[in-house]
């Protein structure tokens, strides 16, 4: 009886746990965001779409109409607010990236204190920080949304009450205001989780009452914002780009396919083979935790408690809604920033005092301490290159695009138009001409918008266009891309070769005069 008393009532942290957490948190996420003393790391990944739209947006451009994006507009809209207040800066995104993971680090600590005895906790918000948020340092939507279901998660585990609920309701309409799959599935997952338990307690005749006090403010959320694109850009637009959109072309990106769960990175060196272990750890839990533990909860329902018992169910339905919003193309991105109920659950179904997941759980301690101490000592030590940009000073980590930025800060202008790099246009304040910041070899890019494009290009005389591998290889039989190879063979030149593709230049253009203002403090690599 007294484990099952612990069980079902965790042991609160004490607050000398929780500063410790803290500021291991805080020093983890400034190393591997920050080269010391205080350089930024160059911003990467997809995340440098989302500044971009930013921009379009502070120059009074809408989304859907004058730009291609295919989520609700949140991520813009909260960049927009925060590049309007502080200004567009490296630092700024960089410490951005850092705030959004000590949130979520936070969060993960504050539901795993609810449902897993003792220090266990920690681990479980520690693997979260060291594997989940480290292996996807991008601040896309997918992490923002995630951040609001799982505060709702937390809201709903300390009660359920009418507040909570409505607290609910609210914050599923903000997350799927940044991704509608992920917020519009867990709303739907917290619905059921109500139903679920209203039908246990036989008290059908609160459920309509907790389902409107959940979907009130949620359509109060979600409708107002909606509505306003709506009325600007019209339905039609509309539900062609968030619905009609994703359904019929997401997927003819090669990236963008079932598929990709299974394909393991390659490993050249010893870093690879380390980062190899998160992305087999969080491909081995998700969505197997969840299959466990519905199986343990049908198996153990007395043992457990049912409070403890609804708590883990609780955490099993939204982590299953997040997974199903991801399932259809699970990159590890994706993945990493829907798995957070699936850590906590994965250490709260190894908490248990047998020798097998005692065992178990010093691995994943170990596991978590020297990834921890290893990963921000191999970001410090390992060469960079530093060069002053004009949202700037930022450090490189990979030659390549060190060697493609420093070419381009050479040869363009600040606020000129530069196309097909969103990375290299944020870090040097260049403009994307025409709706689109890239181009892919499939259908995911429509004919209307190369069309549109190229109208930009000519109109701005966009003077250089940065064409990756796949673009210079023969056109694919469903490439839309016709027009603008065709386009690029009349009116540019090969301008420069870099190792991850080629610079284009326009014909007749003239070539910027180097310029010592942008030139790195040094370029030696290891």
């Amino acid at each position: 009886m007294k484990s099952l008393k612990i069980d079902s009532q965790p042991r609160s942290l004490s607050i000398i746990w929780i500063l410790l957490f803290s500021f291991a948190s805080i020093v983890f996420l400034y190393l591997r965001t920050f080269l010391l003393p205080a350089t930024p790391f160059i911003t990467l990944g997809d995340e440098a779409h989302y500044f971009l739209h930013a921009l379009r947006m502070l120059h009074g451009q809408l989304p859907y109409r004058d730009f291609f994006t295919f989520i609700f507009p949140g991520t813009d809209l909260l960049y927009v607010g925060i590049f309007r207040l502080l200004g567009v800066h490296q630092w700024l995104v960089q410490g951005l990236l850092l705030v959004l993971g000590l949130l979520l680090s936070w969060i993960v600590l504050w539901i795993s204190s609810r449902v897993i005895r003792g220090s266990s906790a920690i681990l479980a918000a520690l693997l979260f920080l060291v594997f989940d948020f480290n292996s996807a340092l991008d601040a896309t939507h997918h992490w923002w949304s995630t951040l609001f279901v799982m505060i709702a998660v937390g809201l709903l585990l300390g009660g359920r009450s009418q507040i909570r609920i409505l607290a609910v309701g609210v914050l599923c309409g903000i997350a799927t205001l940044f991704t509608q799959t992920h917020g519009g599935l867990s709303f739907l997952a917290f619905a059921f989780y109500l139903m679920w338990t209203n039908r246990e307690d036989k008290r059908s005749s609160y459920l309509f009452h907790e389902l409107l006090l959940l979907c009130v403010p949620f359509a109060t959320v979600v409708t107002p914002v909606v509505g306003y694109y709506v009325h600007l850009v019209g339905l039609r637009t509309m539900t062609y780009w968030t619905i009609y959109f994703p359904v019929a072309f997401f997927h003819h990106v090669e990236g963008n396919t079932l598929i990709t769960f299974f394909q393991v990175p390659p490993t050249h060196s010893v870093a690879d083979l380390f980062s190899l272990i998160p992305y087999l750890f969080i491909h081995a839990i998700v969505p197997l935790i969840y299959l466990l533990c519905v199986f343990r909860l049908s198996r153990d329902k007395e043992s457990i408690g049912q409070q403890q018992w609804r708590r883990i169910l609780l955490l099993t339905f939204v982590g299953m809604a997040l997974f199903i919003s991801i399932m259809s193309a699970p990159t590890f991105l994706r993945l990493s920033a829907v798995s957070m109920p699936a850590m906590v659950l994965c250490i709260w179904f190894l908490d248990r005092s047998t020798d097998l997941y005692r065992h178990m759980r010093i691995i994943l301690w170990a596991a978590a301490i020297i990834s921890l101490v290893y990963l921000p000592i191999s970001r410090q030590l390992h060469q960079h290159d530093i060069i002053n940009l004009p949202t700037g000073r930022a450090a490189f980590i990979t030659n390549k695009q060190c060697e493609k930025i420093w070419w381009l800060a050479q040869h363009t202008n600040p606020g000129e138009t530069f196309f097909n790099d969103p990375t290299a246009a944020f870090a040097l304040s260049l403009e994307s001409p025409g709706p689109l910041d890239f181009v892919t070899t499939s259908e995911f890019t429509r004919p209307q918008q190369v069309d549109a494009l190229l109208l930009s290009m000519t109109a701005h005389r966009t003077r250089y266009v940065f064409l990756y591998p796949a673009l210079t290889k023969p056109a694919l039989a469903k490439d839309n891309l016709g027009p603008f190879r065709e386009y690029l063979a009349i009116n540019y030149h090969l301008a420069k070769t870099v190792s991850d593709g080629q610079i284009w230049q326009r014909n007749g253009t003239v070539t910027k005069s180097m310029s010592s203002d942008y030139a790195p403090d040094r370029c030696s690599w290891i």
